[in-house]
């Protein structure tokens, strides 16, 4: 266990009575996606509540043998603290992700994790990963469903045209169940730099049949962040809050030579992921207008999720360095 350094700002408080709480502290590793580790996301207690979190590591030789998967909490005192899993990923099979940017909560058994797009392999003169994996927990009862480890149950590849998509990251995934009756999950994926989101549904009755399937991604509109927020990626994550039918994001600006910063923002209007009905009527032409929630003025947030208007939210930056930032703000922070 790894406890991170930093401690709470200076209006924080780890009474979680209070509406006014806004927590965060420093940690080593680099969060490049979060999502709701709990069971019980109704907790009384959500500020100490384990997180998930996706670690961007490519499949390089001193990165290969990296966690891809940690898991993140605050302590009493409002520290965050960092927990590896007790026992490795069991990939069954597929090559290690590379460069996994985002995650979200299908259901209390299963997530979903994308790394960022695909790779071409100039040795192997073709493009290499640009997949989605089906991640299961191997226990119910939690922290201890994730302590005792994941398991990839299935592979999602993107697209059967990866020249069409070798230009994309995605760094935003969110999903929600679908309310038409169907057993399906609707998921939505965005891309960082020209804020296009892409929908597509996976049956859950398909996830025990471990054979590789194919996405066939729509485009369903656009997020521009305002040029006023001085952002150079429009979607460094996405969230869906099933709770008040909301598209939550993060903008950043990531910068080689100066101090990273970004906006978290939140669709104007409701945006019902889980209505496929509503997802039918959002054309590639569609605007999703968004609204500032908060700057961070100097770290990239690439991870954020949370549990609707009347909870908080957790994020988490990846700042190129060993210095990043793990936090939680409560209800009265979103909504300014």
């Amino acid at each position: 266990m790894v406890t991170g350094c930093g401690g709470s700002d200076s209006n924080s408080s780890s009474d979680t009575t209070t509406k006014d709480i806004q927590i965060s502290g420093s940690i080593d590793q680099s969060i490049s996606g979060l999502a709701l580790g709990n069971n019980n996301e109704d907790s009384k207690d959500n500020l100490h509540d384990y997180v998930l979190a996706v670690l961007d590591y490519k499949n390089i030789p001193s990165e290969e043998n990296k966690p891809r998967f940690v898991m993140l909490h605050m302590d009493k005192n409002g520290n965050p603290i960092v927990e590896n899993i007790n026992y490795p990923v069991e990939w069954s099979g597929h090559p290690k992700g590379n460069d996994l940017e985002s995650i979200c909560k299908l259901d209390d058994n299963y997530y979903l994790a994308a790394e960022s797009g695909y790779y071409y392999d100039e040795s192997a003169g073709d493009y290499l990963y640009g997949r989605l994996f089906l991640i299961h927990r191997n226990a119910s009862l939690d922290p201890d469903g994730l302590k005792s480890g994941l398991t990839v149950e299935k592979v999602y590849n993107i697209a059967s045209n990866p020249e069409n998509f070798a230009n994309i990251n995605f760094e935003g995934l969110a999903c929600a169940p679908a309310d038409d009756g169907s057993e399906k999950y609707n998921i939505l994926l965005g891309d960082r730099e020209s804020g296009v989101l892409y929908w597509d549904s996976i049956d859950s009755n398909d996830f025990l049949d471990q054979s590789d399937e194919t996405l066939h991604l729509e485009p369903v509109g656009k997020i521009s962040a305002p040029k006023e927020w001085k952002t150079n990626r429009n979607i460094s994550d996405l969230f869906y809050s099933p709770q008040d039918h909301h598209l939550y994001g993060a903008a950043s600006f990531d910068s080689k030579t100066s101090a990273h910063r970004s906006t978290l923002y939140r669709s104007s209007k409701a945006f019902n992921l889980e209505d496929t009905d509503f997802m039918k009527t959002l054309s590639p032409s569609s605007k999703i207008n968004i609204d500032k929630i908060i700057d961070f003025n100097e770290d990239k947030i690439e991870g954020i999720t949370g549990y609707g208007l009347e909870k908080g939210m957790f994020y988490g930056s990846d700042n190129d360095n060993n210095n990043n930032t793990f936090g939680y703000k409560l209800h009265s922070h979103i909504t300014k």
